[in-house]
């Protein structure tokens, strides 16, 4: 049975705007239970004695590190490892196969961006390890960044941990023994990445909404299932950003039933694969010889532009 609610029904719609404004969320008006269940951890981890005073600290006196860190434990959506198989299929599949025989080497950057607790970064790790993965990658090597809101699930994304019900949603036995290994701490029921999984991981805190502008480029931008949680503007705004991050040839991949509809952002759709799109070459100027200036000419008329012998 759930507990009684503590908070004013005021601090609710504040959080809500808070969460819409800083993150482009919207968070549901039913969510009452899930924000206080989520921000009463929080506050043990900041040191306050109860929500109801971490939430007064946080409206009176305005921190801008409270703050983010309110809206990122609203906005950590429930995941779990391998979800949507079929763009994980695309991405091997049709992405890193395709960039791997382009390049013929070397590395291939991949961004995960609003990677949560990690399992995403995990889940392709795994994947590239597997005999599938290693024949789609050839002979370059995958490096996975993941990114989001400063959080204690990005905390546990980076040490890798889970606990036994997270480690068996999505995992087989097999893949969890090969790459997890049980928490040596005493009582902990916790599983912990194997080093060699968290080999060309790394994982970045970063404000969503306005950080990727200082990011360096990626071949692929790996975003899936979240489209629906930002609001339109918000959405646009994101999209927009990932589409500057991307090499030219690289990858955005959504969820498989997942779209960008009316607005291509100047990304191709894949035939036979929901939910990947790729950034065409760019267009080359034609380089001139020095001194030579195009002459406006749209004929080969030979009359054209011919000037008159008593002119």
């Amino acid at each position: 049975m759930r507990g009684a609610l503590t908070l004013k029904p005021t601090y609710y719609e504040a959080l809500r705007r808070l969460t819409l404004q800083l993150a482009g969320v919207r968070m549901g008006s039913d969510h009452a239970f899930l924000v206080e269940t989520r921000l009463s951890s929080l506050a043990r981890t900041e040191g306050f004695d109860s929500l109801d005073s971490m939430v007064e600290e946080l409206f009176a006196v305005g921190q801008a590190r409270l703050a983010i860190q309110v809206v990122s434990a609203l906005v950590e959506r429930d995941t779990h490892f391998n979800r949507d198989p079929a763009s994980f299929d695309a991405l091997f599949d049709v992405a890193l196969r395709d960039l791997a025989e382009k390049r013929g080497g070397g590395r291939i950057d991949l961004l995960s961006y609003g990677c949560g607790s990690g399992q995403d970064v995990y889940s392709v790790a795994m994947r590239a390890r597997a005999p599938g993965g290693r024949d789609a990658l050839g002979a370059t090597t995958l490096h996975i960044t993941g990114v989001d809101y400063p959080s204690q699930a990005l905390e546990r994304a980076r040490v890798g941990r889970y606990t036994h019900f997270e480690v068996q949603r999505g995992l087989s036995a097999r893949d969890m023994v090969s790459h997890f290994t049980p928490d040596p701490a005493p009582g902990s029921t916790d599983w912990v990445a194997a080093d060699h999984l968290r080999e060309n991981i790394s994982f970045q805190d970063m404000h969503l909404m306005s950080g990727s502008e200082q990011m360096d480029p990626y071949h692929v931008v790996m975003f899936r299932g979240s489209l629906d949680h930002y609001s339109k503007s918000a959405r646009i705004r994101v999209i927009r950003s990932l589409t500057k991050v991307l090499r030219p040839y690289g990858y955005l991949i959504l969820g498989s039933n997942e779209t960008l509809n009316d607005m291509s952002y100047g990304l191709e759709s894949i035939a036979g694969a929901p939910g990947l799109y790729r950034k065409p070459e760019p267009e080359i100027e034609p380089i001139l010889p020095e001194g030579k200036q195009p002459n406006g000419r749209t004929s080969f008329d030979g009359a054209q532009g011919r000037t008159s012998a008593t002119g």
